[in-house]
């Protein structure tokens, strides 16, 4: 699911309250593109002085020229307008304003009302879209016609060789994950067919949107995206990714907005459930929630039992939009991962780590604080074992060092379960091209030092450690080898 920067929500039994009926009425700024632009995109911007700006900026690079910006402001308290009426010479911009915060759904649904397209996109005030965003999926949507929502390819505008997502689905506990979600693009395998778009970049038919009702606005932020992807394969519709429209997003802009993130994504996990999943399905996921309830810390706990409290007194709501979708046939669970319990499994956070050439060593220590500053991707939190400290790598890891002399060779301290085969690739930084490609196989477990003659001039150079196999440890993490330290001589 996606994570939108759209608004925050009050706790349980505390959903903001409707003020003056006047003051939600929209205000609707002078525009007037082109007549019935082919596309309409619709950005959500709540306080985001700081990068609608951004967000517009790159929008008005589209190489697709026949569209107009529809930006819904939900009932922000900051210089947000200031910014956004610069852009409205350019003759593409129309403002909705919003006299309170409808959050995500609500934002959306406003936008479409007064959207002239045909063609309905959506982006965060977050979301950087590519030049190249909305060609590649128009024409996706002119390419097949049973296509009614398409999903971009998201990246962190933190760390733009890091996916946030490629469209996503949820698993038999109803929690959703975004494909390829931080994983680095190079070694990324895209879907195709997904179940939802996420929220930051999706595109969908505005017949689709029409088909399919207005979003349930209930769920004020997370799960919206996933709604639209069941609703369009239960209308007979498909969800595909587009490859190459891409977008930068600014992941975790939204956290420094919302407290109550994990609270909104459980109730509207229950209530996407309730409304969507096969009847017979029902029985099975109520002894698994119970069960997987019960056997969460105290914390965790009491946020489920809120969640079911907020679900039962919505049920009626949840019950007439089941019923009202129940005769559409079209299938999609076939689209879910097949597993229980929480959903995606665990992956390293690229985040927390930030690589860069000026603190650089010809060497590398796993001790979670020095090595940050070399550790490019696909490294788990720093662990223990007596004296040493180590880290997990995923399947596919690097680092980066900085030589300041000629090297002769390098060395992995490492330990893995017996025969686990892996390949070391040495290459100049920013480089495809292998200096070095070695594969190496475990012959016990241990800790092993293994040397290799890596004859290299001076500079900056990654070292990638690929696993091609699959491990998955006991807390359910996908890993490659336990590494102590990489060191160039």
């Amino acid at each position: 699911m996606s994570l939108n920067t759209d608004g925050t929500s009050a706790d349980f039994g505390h959903q903001p309250a409707a003020p003056d009926p006047a003051a939600c009425i929209p205000m609707v700024k002078p525009v007037r593109a082109a007549p019935s632009p082919r596309v309409s995109v619709v950005v959500l911007n709540h306080n985001g002085e700081r990068i609608i700006g951004k967000c517009l900026d790159h929008l008005m690079a589209q190489t697709f020229d026949d569209f107009e910006i529809v930006v819904v402001d939900n009932d922000s308290a900051d210089a947000s307008l200031a910014v956004m009426e610069k852009y409205l010479g350019s003759g593409r911009l129309s403002i909705v304003r919003s006299g309170r915060n409808l959050g995500v759904p609500g934002g959306r649904n406003l936008g479409v009302k007064h959207a002239q397209g045909s063609i309905i996109a959506f982006i965060d005030n977050d979301g950087y879209a590519d030049p190249n965003w909305l060609r590649a999926v128009v024409d996706l949507l002119d390419s097949d016609a049973r296509l009614g929502v398409v999903a971009p390819v998201v990246f962190f505008a933190g760390k733009k060789i890091i996916m946030n997502g490629a469209g996503g689905t949820v698993n038999l506990q109803g929690y959703g994950g975004d494909y390829c979600f931080d994983t680095p693009y190079e070694f990324a395998q895209l879907p195709h067919h997904v179940l939802y778009a996420m929220g930051c970049g999706m595109v969908a038919r505005r017949s689709v949107l029409e088909s399919v009702g207005p979003l349930d606005e209930r769920l004020f932020n997370y799960y919206d995206d996933t709604e639209l992807g069941i609703r369009a394969w239960k209308s007979g519709y498909q969800v595909a990714v587009a490859p190459d429209a891409w977008i930068d997003h600014g992941f975790g802009y939204s956290d420094k907005i919302l407290g109550n993130k994990a609270f909104l994504c459980e109730r509207n996990r229950i209530r996407t459930v309730i409304k969507y999943f096969p009847v017979l399905r029902l029985p099975a996921w109520l002894g698994h929630e119970f069960a997987f309830t019960a056997a969460q810390p105290r914390e965790t706990v009491s946020i489920l039992i809120r969640a079911w409290q907020w679900n039962l007194v919505h049920l009626p709501s949840a019950i007439r939009l089941r019923i009202k979708f129940a005769l559409r046939r079209g299938s999609f669970f076939h689209l879910l991962a097949p597993s229980w319990g929480h959903y995606p499994p665990p992956a390293p956070n690229n985040q927390a780590v930030h690589p860069d050439p000026s603190q650089a060593k010809n060497c590398v220590l796993m001790d979670g604080k020095t090595d940050i500053h070399q550790l490019n991707f696909g490294w788990y939190d720093a662990e223990s074992e007596g004296t040493r400290t180590f880290r997990w790598s995923a399947p596919q890891a690097s680092a980066w060092f900085r030589l300041r002399n000629a090297s002769l060779s390098c060395t992995v301290a490492f330990s893995a379960p017996k025969d686990r085969e892996t390949r070391i690739v040495i290459r100049p930084l920013g480089s495809l091209k292998a200096s070095l490609d070695k594969t190496f196989r475990v012959c016990g477990e241990g800790w092993t030092w293994q040397t290799y003659p890596a004859h290299l001039p001076a500079g900056d150079y990654e070292v990638l450690l690929l696993c091609e196999d699959i491990l998955i440890d006991r807390w359910n993490r996908k890993v490659g080898i336990a590494v102590l330290s990489i060191n160039f001589d």
